[in-house]
C-alpha cells in the first residue's frame, strides 16, 4: 500500500473515532424540576378523639393506631440535585379531631435538618387549614400556621405561629431524630371561625414542607406538599385546591348511643342536630316511635353522655320536632308533635310535648293536646291554641265543630293538659311549665 493511501486510511479512522467520542460525550440531560402541578390534591382521613386522650405533648403514642398519608413528590427544586430520594425529603401526616380542636401529626424524613443562615431559611413546615360546611360554605378564615424547626436545631424552641392575623389557639411540640423531625399540632376551631364544622363538616388542609440541605451554595430549596401549592406564593392557595378532612362527630356519637341495649327494639329513628345543652357543640336528638334520645359531648361532665325518655306507644304517623329557646336560657327546648290515638272512642289527637335538658337529663316541661278529630268523621273536631312565655303557656279554645264530642283521653297521665271543649264554659286557661 502506498504512503498516500495509508495516510488517507489513518485520517478516515481518526475521523470515525472522533465522531464516536463526540457522541459518547453528549451533554447530560439537566435534572427535571418539580412544580406545583405535579402534586395531586390529597384528602386525609381523621378519627374522633378527646382532648384528654390526645395531647400536644410530643409523645406520639396517641397516634399509634392511625394509618398515615405519605407524600414525596417535588413541587420545587430539582430531582437528583436538590433531592436525592425519600431519605432526603419525604413526609407523612395524620389527623384527629375532638369537639373543639383538630390535631395533626406531621413526620418529616430529612437527612440534614438545618437552622437559618444568611443565604437560606431554615427547614420548616406550613400547615394551611380552612373550615367548611358539607356543602362547601366557608365557616371561617383560611389560616396558615408556620412550624419552623430551625431554632430547635440551635437549642431553642421551634417557631409556632399563625402566619397572619390574630395569634392564639394553636399549640405544637417538635422532636428531632436521626433521620428527620416531627411536629404534633393542635388547633382550636375557635381560632378559625365562630361555627365549628365538627358535627358534619369539612376541614380543608394542605401541608407544605420546605427543605434546605445547605451543603452546596448553588443548591435551591426543595419542597413537597399534599396539594398543588406554589411555595413562592403559598398564601395564595385557594381552598378548592386544598385536600379535605371529613369531620363527623354526629355519626361518632350516634353509633355509640344507638348500640345501647335499651335502644335495641327495632325502632326507626329520625335524627336532628341542635343545641339543647349549651355546650360547645350541638347535640344529637333522635325521635323514635316510643323514645326520645339526646346525646352529646359535655352534656353532663366530660366526654360522651346521653339521656333517654319514654313516650306513649299509642302513636300514629310521623312525628315532627322543633327546637326553640322558650325559657331564654340560650338552650333550645325540644318540641315534639305527634298524632296519637285516644283511649276512649274513635278519636285521634295531635299531641305536643315540650322537653328540656336539665343537668344532662331530659325532663318533660309540658304535654298538651292541640286538636282532636273523630276518626270516622273528619268534620267533627276541636282545636286549642297555645302561646308560650318564659315560665308557662296560655291555652285558648280555638276553631271547633264538635260541641258534643267526648274529650280525648290520650292515655292520660297527670302531666297532660286536657283539651278545652266548647261546652266547658271556659275560653282560656294559664299553666306553668312543669
Amino acid at each position: 500500500m502506498s504512503m498516500s493511501m495509508s495516510l488517507r486510511w489513518f485520517v478516515l479512522a481518526m475521523s470515525i473515532n472522533l465522531i464516536a467520542s463526540v457522541a459518547i460525550a453528549a451533554p447530560k440531560e439537566k435534572p427535571r424540576k418539580g412544580k406545583p402541578a405535579d402534586q395531586a390534591i390529597l384528602d386525609l382521613g381523621a378519627t374522633y378523639t378527646t382532648n384528654a386522650q390526645t395531647r400536644v405533648d410530643g409523645n406520639i403514642d396517641d397516634w399509634s393506631t392511625l394509618s398515615p398519608l405519605s407524600f414525596q413528590t417535588l413541587i420545587a427544586g430539582e430531582y437528583e440535585y436538590d433531592w436525592t430520594g425519600p431519605q432526603d425529603l419525604s413526609a407523612k401526616v395524620m389527623a384527629q379531631y375532638s369537639e373543639d380542636r383538630i390535631y395533626f401529626l406531621i413526620q418529616v424524613k430529612d437527612n440534614a435538618v438545618v437552622s437559618k443562615k444568611k443565604q437560606w431559611k431554615s427547614d420548616r413546615v406550613e400547615l394551611w387549614i380552612a373550615p367548611e360546611s358539607p356543602t362547601g360554605k366557608s365557616l371561617g378564615a383560611k389560616r396558615g400556621i408556620l412550624l419552623d424547626i430551625g431554632p430547635m436545631v440551635d437549642g431553642g424552641e421551634p417557631t409556632v405561629k399563625f402566619m397572619s392575623g390574630k395569634q392564639g389557639g394553636v399549640a405544637a411540640k417538635a422532636f428531632i431524630g436521626t433521620d428527620g423531625y416531627d411536629f404534633e399540632v393542635g388547633v382550636d376551631f375557635a381560632a378559625l371561625g365562630k361555627t365549628s364544622p365538627v358535627m358534619d363538616g369539612v376541614m380543608r388542609y394542605c401541608v407544605l414542607v420546605r427543605d434546605w440541605d445547605q451543603d452546596d451554595p448553588n443548591e435551591d430549596e426543595a419542597a413537597i406538599a399534599t396539594c398543588p401549592i406554589n411555595p413562592k406564593k403559598s398564601s395564595a392557595i385557594k381552598t378548592d385546591q386544598m385536600g379535605k378532612i371529613s369531620l363527623n362527630l354526629a355519626d361518632e356519637i350516634w353509633s355509640k348511643v344507638a348500640s345501647l341495649p335499651d335502644l335495641q327494639d327495632g325502632q326507626t329513628w329520625t335524627k336532628y342536630t341542635a343545641d339543647v345543652a349549651g355546650t360547645s357543640t350541638p347535640e344529637i336528638v333522635a325521635l323514635g316511635s316510643t323514645k326520645l334520645v339526646v346525646a352529646g359531648i359535655g352534656m353532663h361532665g366530660d366526654g360522651l353522655s346521653w339521656s333517654v325518655i319514654d313516650l306513649p306507644q299509642n302513636y300514629e304517623g310521623t312525628g315532627a320536632v322543633e327546637f326553640k329557646d322558650i325559657s331564654g336560657d340560650k338552650k333550645n327546648e325540644i318540641i315534639v308533635r305527634r298524632s296519637e290515638h285516644c283511649t276512649n272512642g274513635a278519636i285521634v289527637a295531635q299531641r305536643t310535648y315540650i322537653f328540656a335538658l336539665v343537668d344532662g337529663v331530659l325532663k318533660l316541661k309540658a304535654s298538651y293536646l292541640e286538636s282532636q278529630t273523630d276518626e270516622n268523621d273528619a268534620s267533627n273536631f276541636v282545636q286549642n291554641t297555645y302561646r308560650w312565655t318564659k315560665t308557662g303557656f296560655e291555652q285558648k279554645l280555638g276553631k271547633s265543630a264538635g260541641a258534643e264530642m267526648t274529650r280525648c283521653d290520650p292515655a292520660l297521665d297527670a302531666e297532660t293538659i286536657p283539651m278545652l271543649m266548647p261546652n266547658d264554659g271556659e275560653k282560656m286557661r294559664k299553666h306553668d311549665f312543669l
